[in-house]
């Protein structure tokens, strides 16, 4: 008798811990932040200066300890990631030291440094069909609020702006709910390959979900969603193993050389098809201005999250010769480049290349190694074209993160 008590005590702390995860996994997506408190800026710049948002994330770093603190011992689990990341966060932190705006760089230190132990939580607290169901669920609340906000409430969800008709949701822009339903699509469909009992649901729910990334309007992400559904039966052949597994990976690879070769011998032909000019709308403009100033602090940089302020003198130089308001590098690995230099280049590509090395040999033996190996995937597809590269208050960072750790995991068993 007396155990029942203690019983429902402790299914009580689990669904508090799960409803806590749940409010990080959509707070952390950004879900309705740009638009109710930033709402003049899409490139992250005011959204991040903002006076209501810097009372916003306290909270949420708050709850991120919490959850942390209870948990602690399971970090133990993660070693190679937690010594991985803590070094790419300590850069991060060491440019204070020399960065052009060291209140900024130290503030969003912080900020990014949340955001990756939320990640560490997740790989570390949660494993298999439980990890992969609990992401899959904020996403569906997320799709859900998105039909919503489309359908309720117009002006708030669709652009209406130079790129008129397409959804937004609840984000700032299209391809903010893009990339965030591109995530969701793989957090379904890893759900409906490990939980048979809910494919059906996980299913309609991906189904759903890919509807949204089509009316954003996005190509780039209805690429990466496209490639996303194409790497899943490789990577279900793989799992397997056997003489199936052989022919998976003959065609993909196939399928990535003529990929190659019809962008070497005719990319006006694939820009065209794409819906992009051969400049990829002004980006290989600025991509030329920012290694010009990246040669004058090619090792350390501007400092982290430094370059990109509204005062910055490196960043008018930019705008100056590409003549618009350019807020970004438009690539994750040029934006990294000129924020700590090619030291952060290298140890972010290391930690890049040590995951998908474990995950050849790992992701068959993780119930989550089918999600994993796609988030990794997505995530180094995404930042060729986006900055989310140690963003901070960034899902997409967490879950990359989260990915990592249960890829290099020490456990014996999972």
């Amino acid at each position: 008798m007396a155990a029942q008590p203690v019983d429902r005590l402790a299914r009580a702390i689990l669904y508090v811990e799960i409803g806590l995860t749940l409010f990080c996994l959509l707070l952390f997506s950004n879900a309705l932040v740009g638009p109710l408190f930033a709402p003049q800026t899409a490139d992250g710049v005011a959204e991040s200066e903002s006076a209501i948002l810097r009372l916003i994330w306290p909270p949420v770093y708050a709850v991120v300890l919490l959850l942390i603190g209870v948990r602690v011992t399971r970090l133990m689990r993660i070693l190679p990631a937690l010594f991985m990341i803590g070094l790419l966060v300590g850069l991060c932190f060491a440019s204070t030291y020399w960065s052009i705006a060291p209140d900024i760089t130290s503030r969003r230190t912080l900020a990014v440094g949340m955001t990756s132990l939320f990640g560490l939580y997740l790989a570390s607290r949660y494993r298999g069909e439980q990890l992969v169901q609990i992401i899959a669920l904020a996403f569906a609340v997320l799709a859900a609020g998105s039909y919503f906000v489309c359908i309720c409430v117009p002006h708030l969800g669709i652009h209406d702006d130079i790129n008129a008709g397409a959804w937004k949701g609840l984000w700032y822009e299209k391809n903010q709910m893009a990339a965030m339903m591109v995530l969701g699509f793989i957090a379904t469909c890893a759900s409906a390959y490990i939980s048979p009992e809910r494919r059906k649901a996980w299913i309609g729910l991906a189904v759903m979900i890919f509807l949204l990334v089509l009316l954003s309007r996005s190509k780039t992400s209805l690429l990466a969603c496209l490639a996303s559904a194409g790497a899943i039966p490789v990577l279900i052949a793989l799992q397997r193993g056997g003489i199936l597994s052989v022919i998976f990976v003959w065609l993909a690879a196939t399928a990535a050389m003529i990929s190659c070769a019809t962008f070497y011998i005719a990319p006006d032909a694939v820009f065209k098809m794409l819906g992009k000019d051969p400049t990829l709308t002004g980006r290989t403009e600025i991509w030329a201005s920012l290694m010009r100033l990246s040669d004058k602090h090619p090792w350390l940089g501007y400092g982290y999250k430094a370059f990109w302020t509204p005062t910055s003198v490196p960043a008018s130089v930019v705008r100056a010769e590409t003549h618009w308001e350019v807020p970004s590098a438009h690539n994750g690995w040029l934006d990294l480049l000129i924020q700590l230099g090619w030291i952060g280049v290298v140890l972010f590509g290391t930690v890049l290349a040590i995951g998908f090395f474990c995950a050849l040999f790992r992701f068959a033996r993780v119930k989550d190694g089918f999600f994993s190996v796609l988030i990794l995937m997505l995530f180094s597809f995404l930042i060729m074209s986006e900055s989310f590269i140690l963003s901070q208050n960034s899902l997409i960072w967490a879950l990359f993160v989260c990915a990592l750790a249960r890829l290099t995991a020490n456990e014996t068993e999972t």
